[in-house]
C-alpha cells in the first residue's frame, strides 16, 4: 500500500480513502479493511440497504395512527 491517500469521505470515527495501489480502504476506528472497486461497490450497497431499513423502522414506530380512519369492527 502507497503512503499517501485521496479521501473520498470522511468523519470523527470512520474514513474512505483510495490508496496509491488503487484499493479502497473503509476505515472505522482502528480497523481498516482494503478491497477493490467491486468489492467497495456491494459494501456500499449494502450500507445504503441497511440505512433505508433503518429509516423505515423509525418512521413507522414515529407513525401516528389515526383511529378514526381504521376500518374497524366494534364488538358490544
Amino acid at each position: 500500500m502507497g503512503y499517501k491517500a485521496e479521501f473520498l469521505s470522511q468523519d470523527q470515527v470512520c474514513a474512505i480513502y483510495q490508496c496509491l495501489d488503487g484499493h479502497i480502504h473503509l476505515k472505522y476506528r482502528t480497523l481498516d479493511i482494503a478491497m477493490d472497486a467491486c468489492d467497495f461497490h456491494q459494501v456500499a450497497g449494502v450500507f445504503v440497504e441497511a440505512l433505508r431499513v433503518l429509516q423505515k423502522n423509525e418512521d413507522s414506530v414515529n407513525e401516528e395512527i389515526d383511529l378514526q380512519k381504521m376500518n374497524t369492527l366494534v364488538k358490544v
